[in-house]
């Protein structure tokens, strides 16, 4: 892997807000700040076509964030009524936050895959808060951490909900932009109905966050029953061969050498598997939670210095790995007390 976006690159070393820029001829980068994240940014890319421009993934809904897209615009001299579509990677935040407020403002239509207006679909259908508590007294979490999680999160939420879909866009779609050769390629795992698309013409891979240079995206099970992990890495084997000239993720910096980069990141998934099978090893006959093998793995720093919302990461990814080895017959999971007990499968036979 090499990185080709040295600007971005020098940016994120020395923790700066990088520039605008443009990737080549009819393609733009800008930044648009995460308030309160230390991924600081989402990169937001326009695509030209003979009619106006995509913009894809706009980026976290405030004030800041807005700023910091209309001035990226101005920059590239693209008036923000020449966007004619969205193209949504995924609806978290930090990508679809600001979708409605651009298609207000232009009449752009928004396009994600069905299974993400789905989510956003069902999200507005219950309150969340009494699905999270029941989700976290199944993985095993103290009481107290709940309550971190929602104060931590009140001054980083979202004032509006996020807008639905006006187009569906599946797997090998071509988005309907005139002289645009723009391929959808489904990729989920990272959330169920995540896109990458493919510039054919100009022979470019724009990843949102399925893939990142420098550091493998969240892949998180938030339920008792999906198994997120089998579908990250069949979605990683998807992309093998396609060999683009560019990668453009949603964080960090442009690179080349996609191959190289799948192969380090089905190699990082198989360690943690490894660590999460150890955690049930040492749990031994009486198991353990997902809260507890999570104590158990190894992160980026020690789980006593994690804040809440990346213990809930932690959380999510340990679970995803642990649905894993459930489906390859190396783990058992039963409820106690509508908790979730995993073993290894040898002690619970």
């Amino acid at each position: 892997m090499q990185v080709t976006g040295t600007r971005q690159h020098t940016a994120w070393q020395r923790a700066e807000f990088p520039p605008v820029e443009s990737v080549t001829s009819g393609v733009w980068s800008v930044p648009v700040p995460i308030i309160g994240n230390p991924l600081r940014y989402v990169l937001s890319y326009l695509i030209e076509h003979d009619s106006g421009f995509v913009m894809v993934d706009p980026g976290w809904n405030h004030p800041d964030s807005w700023q910091a897209l209309t001035s990226g615009l101005a920059r590239c001299e693209i008036p923000l009524a020449a966007v004619t579509g969205i193209l949504v990677t995924h609806v978290h935040p930090d990508h679809h936050g600001q979708s409605g407020k651009v298609r207000e403002l232009t009449d752009a239509w928004v396009g994600m895959h069905p299974a993400e207006d789905a989510f956003l679909a069902r999200r507005g259908e219950h309150i969340m808060r009494d699905g999270i508590e029941i989700y976290l007294r199944w993985c095993g979490a103290p009481a107290s951490h709940l309550h971190e999680l929602v104060t931590s999160r009140q001054h980083n939420a979202q004032i509006e909900p996020m807008v639905r879909a006006d187009r569906l866009i599946e797997h090998s779609d071509l988005i309907e932009a005139p002289g645009l050769r723009l391929r959808a390629v489904w990729t989920p795992g990272h959330t169920p109905g995540h896109l990458c698309f493919h510039d054919e013409t100009r022979d470019l891979l724009l990843t949102g966050d399925h893939i990142l240079p420098r550091i493998t995206p969240n892949v998180s099970s938030y339920d008792m029953t999906s198994n997120p992990l089998s579908d990250y890495l069949a979605s990683l084997d998807t992309l093998r061969g396609l060999g683009p000239t560019e990668v453009l993720p949603a964080h960090e910096y442009r690179f080349t050498g996609l191959d190289s980069r799948l192969v380090g990141l089905t190699e990082h998934h198989h360690e943690r598997l490894a660590e999460a099978a150890r955690a049930l090893a040492e749990a031994g006959p009486a198991g353990t939670t997902a809260w507890q093998a999570a104590t158990r793995v190894t992160w980026s720093r020690p789980w006593a210095e994690l804040a809440s919302f990346q213990r809930q990461a932690a959380i999510g990814e340990v679970l995803s790995h642990l649905r894993y080895l459930q489906a390859q017959g190396v783990a058992k999971e039963s409820d106690i007390d509508r908790v979730g007990i995993w073993t290894a499968a040898e002690l619970a036979a």
